[in-house]
């Protein structure tokens, strides 16, 4: 189960599977951080939300090791118990169970437990129903019963088999009863799926969320991805949300048919309302009467890395919300409470699953580790003092018209459950009751529509349609009830004569959310005149989640509407409609249509370049002809045609038909973006013709330095001994930067024996060695290269830091065709770090003893950040920082001590899951590392080291191997022992209580900052503050910006800042960075430090003060600040104030 599983290695990282040595007990002691397991001493620890406490519902012996949970009807906790996880032992009896926890007087504690199921391995959920429980037990959907009374079961049925069992944290898991009476289960990424049912094979390959209707044995896929989603719930309003055990966007809008986060298919996914969180496991919504007004509707989940409860708040935006966490629920430096999973009970309070495990990595650490708990486990309960627990209902046995009046509780859970004991009864039963009780609604209120929906939902359990209550629940004066009314109809689509009629007033409605709705019903109904209804929901302005609802539609109907609009037998309602379905279809078969439609303008010149990019990507060489001839008609728009025919040969190798030298104009343009495009095109279809052209601009001294390295990478395509010369004349000439390094790169590619001599002496001299790192990494990517380099460095003395540079390069990714020049490297590299890795569990003990006492994270957070180590560029800790290694926000928390030291030192014995790169061997002779993030029928994905994503086309693909982690070896060799002490207790502070766990507030932590360098001093000298905040300005516009990241705290030291200085001006420090505006209003920033300090929104300078007001419009914003280092120093930080107005997201990642 994923959210046992923790933080593994692919850069500073810590989940190595190495299996621990029998130590002395003394060792042992010092080498483990087991507290102790009295559930009173954990329950101390807990620090709770003000206003609420916590007492203990259940602990061992009561149960062990709590899965998943459920409530019954009568208010009874089935639980599901798995003490042999993460795997059974050779000889070992399989007896997990399904346990029934009983608090039979109400008092908040369990007095009873019986075990309904044993015998069972590793069962990964329950939910109770149907006279018995459903539970998902490895390739099986299981259901039990008890037949004749004595409280344990003893009839078991397959209900569905075929699931996959790749991986037992990924197999089925999280069953939930939905609001409309089908069964939610959930799988992960890992996991395979070929399912028989009377209604055919069911197949779900990786993550995803099964509906599943038991009476009719329907299966379907609610929707596709995540990592491992074991959190999944619904609102009183039926709109879904889930969360993910291994991803890093908190809570997850789900839609129907959406596809998320590592997805195969398709090209597009939605992401989460939280990006840069930590992991999350089990999710609930909470409502009724014993919470406080301000906690209702919150989605409350579990950091189990973080030893934490989470408390989540959710506002509209657009068709769907932004997510804001809050204080939270349980906080604690008690490193083996690990929430899994949260419910809430029967009488309003919240119902925790506590693990309860100082070890929870699955695959990464030892199975055997003897420090893993396998016997406790604890249910804890939370209440609000001072208020009334919610009356505990009485549902099972109750007369049908106490239970629909049930349906108006302001407790979920009792909604929930007498939906639940209302669909045993049986529609013989309950319908007839159900009409008059639906009568008895005669408001038009909030209150009424809710009720009505409650009635409608239950004639979807029943797959009974009701359409006069379905009309009045579409014209309700809940805009949230229309919406669910909307998502009823897919249900129903095709016993619903009028539904097209119903959905196309809804694509109108003024509440975004009921348009999205209305969008992906009528990608039900399939047919062209739905799909063009759906485009109808798309209004100005960005919509994230309409947007990807009508791409769903649009791409799920392209077989029926695309040949009816090839044929030209309807037409959307408007060109940006047109180029939106076109794109969304993902099918060659719209481009004559676009074609045709550019050639007789109903496509109009101001709309060309969305539809050539369209036509690049999915055309034929003659269709491309079209965008280079209308290109070479209007030079001055040319740029993005252009582009889209070099993205045309970079993924396809296509090129238009026709004489591709009338290429020739453009390279000669005085316009050099539309030059640099047309030279680009030259040298990826190598024009022999325009080579000499292209030779002069690249030599020419007159010529944009930026312009001239563009002609600099294209030669390199060409070849050819006049191209060598001329690249290597670049390589030695006292030129600009920016064309020599390019030159040595297309030296790479041209002349790679050429170019190793060269890389060769400044690994001899040190020449230039901040640039030697991606020098060589281009090196390496060419096989002729990197063979050239090791023949060139036999019997050189290298220079020792060079060395140093250039093995970290050869070891990452640990490709064995380079271990011939990492071994050379390493002779002149020499050394290694200052502690080495030790070698039993005593050693072990005294170097993190060591830690514990002499470590000091201030400094070791000081270590992390250096240049020279690039630890942000793989790794995030939070929202700010690579992508390529896994996020360490919570890793102090979540794991050992010992295996974080281990990581470090050795980071190549294991990598987490979802790291592990692999090698790809191209056919035009690169070889390109990365980590792979996803794929589609044509095109393999790559993170490489740099953070850049790879889009290989799958066939120009000659192999592809495993390679491990992208982590070289001797990364940390150049520490003293100190420092390293200082990192690792950094580190092992990550994520616990204190200053290093990551602060909830809004702060901005990637910034950019101006480098001093001649550029910047030269315009300077030149221009103010505010022109270079500008950018628009000539000096300031080729100006050097570099990341930067805030510390953990959430500020920026100003030692991290160049002074950029010029005669005659006065010095300043500039900072900027970004966010993204969903809404119009008024951001406010609160500036530490304000002393001396400038500020301009997008150029404008605005006052700065402790609470600088910004008043901004939707879309992506770039907020720029100048500092008066002649002032007393003080470290910015930037935070967005909760009483900001307009809706802000800032930017996550690298």
């Amino acid at each position: 189960m994923k959210p046992m599983n923790t933080f593994l290695k692919a850069g500073f990282s810590c989940a190595l599977a190495i299996a621990l040595t029998a130590p002395s007990a003394s060792a042992q002691r010092n080498l483990t951080d087991i507290p102790n397991p009295d559930p009173e001493v954990e329950r101390a620890s807990f620090q709770v939300a003000d206003g609420f406490e916590v007492n203990l519902y259940a602990a061992d012996p009561l149960l062990a090791k709590p899965i998943q949970m459920n409530f019954d009807p009568q208010g009874r906790l089935w639980v599901a118990s798995s003490e042999v996880y993460p795997q059974i032992e050779p000889g070992q009896r399989a007896n997990d169970k399904i346990l029934i926890l009983e608090d039979a007087d109400h008092d908040g504690r369990a007095e009873k437990t019986t075990i309904f199921a044993d015998g069972l391995l590793i069962p990964t959920g329950v939910e109770p129903g149907d006279g018995g429980a459903y539970v998902a037990n490895s390739t099986e959907l299981l259901h039990f019963s008890d037949t004749d009374g004595d409280g344990k079961a003893d009839r078991r049925r397959v209900v569905l088999s075929g699931f996959g069992t790749e991986d037992t944290h990924h197999i089925l898991h999280t069953l939930r009863w939905g609001y409309d009476g089908c069964l939610y289960m959930n799988q992960s990424i890992y996991i395979h799926s070929h399912v028989e049912t009377p209604w055919g094979v069911k197949r779900l390959n990786a993550g995803g969320v099964w509906r599943f209707r038991p009476e009719r044995m329907k299966l379907d896929v609610f929707d596709y991805g995540l990592v491992n989603s074991w959190g999944h719930h619904f609102d009183k309003f039926g709109q879904h949300f889930q969360t993910d055990g291994a991803g890093g966007e908190g809570i997850n809008y789900a839609i129907p048919g959406a596809y998320y986060f590592t997805t195969a298919y398709p090209a597009k996914i939605l992401r989460g309302l939280n990006p840069g969180s930590p992991k999350h496991c089990g999710l609930e919504v909470v409502d009724g009467r014993h919470l406080p007004e301000s906690w209702q509707g919150s989605l409350i989940t579990n950091d189990f890395r973080g030893n934490r409860v989470c408390r989540f708040v959710l506002s509209d935006s657009g068709s769907g919300y932004v997510s804001r966490e809050q204080p939270e629920v349980i906080k604690t430096s008690h490193v083996a409470f690990r929430p899994i999973d949260i419910k809430m009970g029967p009488d309003g309070a919240i119902y925790i699953a506590d693990w309860y495990n100082p070890i929870i990595q699955h695959g990464e650490v030892d199975f055997r580790d003897p420090r893993r708990d396998h016997t406790r486990g604890r249910i804890w309960r939370v209440t609000a003092k001072g208020r009334p627990l919610a009356p505990w209902p009485k549902l099972v046995g109750a007369p049908v018209q106490e239970l629909l009046e049930q349906l108006k509780s302001p407790e979920g859970w009792t909604r929930q459950q007498a939906r639940r004991v209302l669909k045993e009864m049986g529609p013989s039963q309950v319908l007839p009751a159900l009409a008059d009780w639906t009568k008895s609604i005669t408001g038009e209120d909030a209150a009424a529509d809710r009720q009505r929906l409650e009635s409608l939902w239950m004639y979807v359990a029943f797959d009974e349609p009701e359409l006069p209550l379905l009309d009045k629940v579409l014209k309700a004066k809940t805009p949230e009830v229309r919406a669910a009314g909307c998502r009823v109809v897919s249900h129903w689509q095709d016993r619903v004569p009028n539904a097209l009629d119903l959905m196309k007033i809804a694509a109108g409605d003024a509440f975004p959310r009921v348009r999205l709705e209305a969008a992906r019903t009528l990608g039900t109904i399939g047919t062209p005149a739905a799909t063009v209804a759906a485009l109808t929901t798309l209004k100005p302005g960005t919509d994230t989640f309409l947007d990807y609802g009508v791409y769903l539609t649009a791409r799920e109907t392209a077989s029926k509407w695309v040949p009816a609009w090839a044929k030209g037998e309807f037409e959307f309602d408007s060109v940006d409609s047109t180029l939106f379905a076109a794109s969304s279809a993902e099918s060659g078969d719209v481009v004559p249509g676009i074609v045709a439609r550019v050639k007789d303008g109903r496509i109009p010149s101001d709309k060309r370049d969305a539809a050539f990019s369209l036509v690049a990507t999915l055309g034929r060489p003659d269709d491309l002809s079209l965008i280079l001839d209308t290109a070479i008609a209007d030079p001055k728009s040319a740029t993005a045609g252009l582009n889209s025919l070099a993205g045309a040969v970079n993924s396809r190798q296509l090129k238009p038909t026709g004489d591709l030298n009338r290429l020739t104009p453009l390279v000669n343009s005085q316009d050099t973006t539309v030059a640099r495009s047309a030279v680009n095109l030259a040298g990826l279809w190598k024009l022999d013709s325009l080579k000499p052209a292209i030779l002069a601009l690249a030599s020419s001294g007159q010529t944009n330095p930026e312009f001239r390295a563009a002609c600099v990478e294209a030669l390199g395509r060409f070849g050819g001994a006049d191209v060598i010369a001329a690249l290597k004349s670049l390589v030695s000439n006292r030129d600009a930067d920016v064309v020599r390094e390019k030159a040595l790169e297309s030296l790479i590619q041209a002349a790679p024996g050429e170019a190793a001599t060269i890389v060769a002496d400044r690994l001899s001299t040190g020449f230039e060695r901040e640039s030697l790192t991606g020098i060589v990494e281009r090196v390496v990517r060419s096989r002729p290269a990197a063979e050239s380099l090791s023949k060139a460095l036999t019997g050189r003395a290298l220079d020792r830091e060079s060395a140093r540079l250039a093995l970290r390069v050869a070891r990452s990714g640990g490709r064995a065709d380079l271990k011939p020049l990492a071994d050379l490297l390493e002779k002149s590299a020499q050394g290694g770090p200052a502690i080495p890795l030790p070698t039993d569990d005593a050693a072990m003990a005294t170097l993190i003893g060591e830690i514990r006492s002499q470590g000091d994270p201030a400094r070791g957070e000081t270590v992390f950040r250096r240049a020279e180590l690039n630890c942000y560029k793989c790794h995030g800790i939070g929202t700010a920082g690579g992508l390529v290694g896994p996020n360490l926000q919570s890793l102090g928390a979540s794991s050992q001590p010992d295996y974080i030291v281990r990581s470090i030192l050795d980071p190549a014995a294991a990598v987490k899951e979802g790291y592990n790169a692999v090698v790809v061997a191209m056919n035009d002779g690169r070889i390109l590392t990365g980590i792979p993030i996803g794929q589609s029928g044509t095109e393999l994905i790559l993170r490489d080291a740099e953070g850049q994503e790879l889009k290989l086309p799958k066939d120009q693909i000659e192999d592809q191997k495993p390679t491990g982690s992208l982590m070289p070896a001797g990364l940390v060799d150049s520490l003293s022992r100190g420092e390293l002490i200082d990192l690792m207790r950094f580190l092992t502070e990550l994520g616990k209580l204190g200053p290093y766990a990551f602060p909830k507030e809004r702060i901005a932590r990637h910034y950019q900052v101006l480098e001093a360098d001649n550029e910047s001093r030269t315009a300077l000298s030149r221009l103010s503050h505010g022109a270079i905040a500008r950018g628009d300005a000539a000096e300031a516009k080729n100006l050097h910006w570099r990341p930067a990241y805030a510390r953990v705290a959430g500020e920026l030291p100003m030692s991290d800042v160049p002074i950029v200085a010029a005669q005659s001006r006065a010095p300043a420090r500039f900072v900027r960075f970004s966010f993204e505006a969903k809404s119009a209003g008024d951001v406010i920033l609160k500036l530490s430090g304000n002393e001396g300090v400038q500020v301009w929104l997008d150029g404008v300078a605005v006052n700065a003060a402790p609470e600088t007001k910004l008043s901004v419009q939707p879309g992506r914003r770039t907020v720029v600040v100048a500092t008066d280092p002649e002032k007393p120093s003080q470290n910015l930080k930037i935070e967005i104030s909760d009483s900001s107005t307009a809706q802000v997201e800032l930017p996550t990642g690298p």
